[in-house]
Parts: C-alpha cells; structure tokens; sequence
C-alpha cells in the first residue's frame, strides 16, 4: 500500500521530455494559486521497458470524483479511500480496459508517442485557462534531481509521482499493491472534464480488497489486445419479461449476472426501503446464493434464497445494515460466491437526486 496518495491542483505552466532514458517521465511544472511550483513524473515507459498503456475518457462524466473537484484545495490534499475522492480503476470504473493503447515514449513523428499525446492535451487545457488535478503520491524525501532545481522545487518535496495503476502488480512491484490509490490526470476545462489514466501491461486485473491481482485476473496487455473477451449469451427465446443487456457488460469476468438499476432515493427513510435489482444474461435460471454485493464503505449484503429467471431481472430488497446507497454518490460492487468481482458500477449524487424512481446504471 503506497502512503502520501492523494491530489495535486494546479496549472499547468510547461513541461519537459525525457527522451534516450531508462525509464522515461514527462515532466510537468504546475503553479498552484499561491504561485508555489510543483513537479508531477508522469511514467511514460515501464521499468522492464515495455510500453505504457493509455486511456483517454473526453468528456468524463457520469463519476462521483468530478464532482468533488471544486472543493480541493490549491496545492496537493490527501484523498480518502473512497469512489468519491480518490480513483479506483477496478472499484470505480472510469473507462473500457479494452480501449487502452499501448504507445511508445518516444517517437519520430508528431503525435506518435505517449508524451506527444500527453503534451497535446496539457497545452489545450492550459490555452483554455484551465485546471491540472493530479491523482497520485507525494514526493517523501528530496532526490536533489536536477530537473527540481529547473522547476524550481528547492525543497524537492513539492511533486507527485505514481501516476498511473497503483495496483494489480506482480513480482518487484507487489508491495505497492493497494486500493483506491490509483493515479491519473484530470483536466478540467470550462465546458467539460477530460481524464488520462495509464497502466503497464503487466498489470492484471480484476483485483481483491488488497489490491492484489484475483484468482481470474488477466494482463492489461491481453485485454487491450482482446483477449478473454466477455461472453455474448447463447441465442433463444426472448424472455418477457426481460432486461436490456448492460451497454458495456464488465470485460473482466465473463458472468451472466450484472447490476442493472436500483432504487438508490425511495420515499421516505432510505434504510430497508432501498433495492438494487440484477440482471441475468444466461438463457437458464441463475441461483444467487452466496452472491454478495458491497458497497463504497465496504458493507456488505449476501443474497439467499433468490434465483434470478433465464434472461430476467430480479430485484434484491436492502435490509438497510448491510448494503446502502448513499445519496451523494458512490459505487457498487457484484461479488460471485468465491469472491470474484463479476460486476462494479459507479453513480452520481445527480443519479441519487429522482425521489422514489429506479435508476439505471451508467455503462
């Protein structure tokens, strides 16, 4: 688990290329509102030397962590482990893993490598005035770099780094396994928020409370390259009634069973009143026995004596101790019976704002 995670605010003043390095960063100088430089090392090649992978969400909306953003601080602040402050790639998705692509650090042409890519997106954020959020770890000691010095960050403790997957890793890099701890850019312009999340390939996900890659887990590098692709449901009857299939189903495990909606505002007092309902893909009944469903604060509901109909939707009823749905956002997470994540989903306070209406999730 890496310590220091939380947020830089800032603009973005310039940057500098590392090009012909081991292992490469795109440096960017930010000024945050009382002029302080800061220094963010943005990871543009993995130290094995493979290239990094890069995910680009324009608009990002639809997510608890842009809301927050108005409220930070200038400078860095710690974030708590939750869909609403920090990132979570697996917890709290914020993107297909399928669309990431691999990019090299360096290139010969324009716009044909990661930092070009980066660069692109750092000058239109700042040609339109507006705000750098860096999610990732702060600098803990003083490295005397001399890029520092060129910053003008004398003290060497004003900079974050890790900004990119913080979890899902094996071999030298599992001690920085860890959840909501991920990094990643947030650029916020006047009309819409864009997100750029990176990863190495040898990252694997879906992983468990720790961070740790699952039993089931695959390599980024096959995800982006289509493997273990989700599984469509076999052709048959149609059923009525019958759920839509989710837009975006979860690409990391191949599971017939998916969170469909919930009533997250029911009238009155929410505890005991509110319900998540599943979806159920497979051409036959599911028995849900044993299936769990957690949600942002880490409680939990386990489902008995429920079986959802071939094709159908079955609505679960929150006892109001286990399982809640806050009203300010969140996220939920579907659990098969050994513990695997088949499903997650995020949701908004605008999402919890319809009294006493189902809400469908965003895929």
């Amino acid at each position: 688990m890496i310590g220091g995670y939380g947020v830089l605010r800032g603009r973005v003043d310039r940057w500098v290329r590392e090009d012909g390095e081991t292992t490469p960063h795109l440096q960017i100088r930010v000024l945050d509102g009382a002029g302080q430089p800061w220094r963010i090392a943005v990871n543009v090649q993995s130290d094995t030397g493979s290239e990094v992978v890069y995910w680009l969400v324009d608009p990002l909306r639809d997510h608890p962590v842009p809301a927050g953003l108005a409220a930070r601080p200038t400078g860095f602040s710690a974030s708590a482990a939750s869909p609403a402050e920090a990132l979570d790639y697996v917890r709290a998705p914020l993107f297909d893993w399928r669309a990431g692509t691999a990019l090299p650090a360096s290139g010969s042409a324009s716009a044909d490598d990661l930092q070009d890519l980066l660069v692109l997106h750092l000058q239109q954020c700042k040609n339109a005035g507006g705000e750098l959020f860096a999610f990732g770890t702060k600098f803990d000691r003083n490295l005397h770099k001399p890029i520092d010095a060129k910053f003008g960050n004398t003290d060497g403790l004003h900079g974050i780094h890790d900004i990119h997957l913080n979890q899902g890793n094996v071999g030298a890099h599992a001690a920085d396994n860890g959840a909501y701890q991920d990094g990643g850019l947030l650029l916020v312009h006047p009309d819409r928020v864009i997100g750029l999340f990176l990863g190495f390939q040898t990252q694997r996900v879906p992983t468990d409370e720790t961070g740790r890659p699952t039993s089931s887990a695959t390599a980024i590098a096959d995800l982006i390259a289509g493997a273990a692709p989700t599984p469509t449901p076999e052709p048959g009857p149609e059923p009525t009634p019958g759920p839509q299939p989710p837009a975006g189903p979860s690409p990391l495990v191949g599971a017939s069973i998916y969170l469909e909606r919930a009533l997250i505002n029911p009238a009155g007092s929410d505890p005991g009143l509110e319900v998540v309902v599943l979806g159920n893909l497979a051409t036959s009944p599911t028995p849900l026995d044993g299936w769990v469903l957690e949600d942002k604060n880490g409680r939990t509901t386990t489902i008995a004596g429920v079986t959802a109909a071939a094709g159908a939707s079955v609505a679960i009823l929150l006892d109001g101790v286990g399982v809640q749905l806050g009203n300010k956002g969140g996220n939920l997470i579907l659990r098969s019976p050994d513990g695997q994540q088949a499903d997650v989903v995020v949701y908004t306070a605008d999402d919890a704002r319809p009294d006493d209406r189902y809400v469908p999730f965003h895929r």
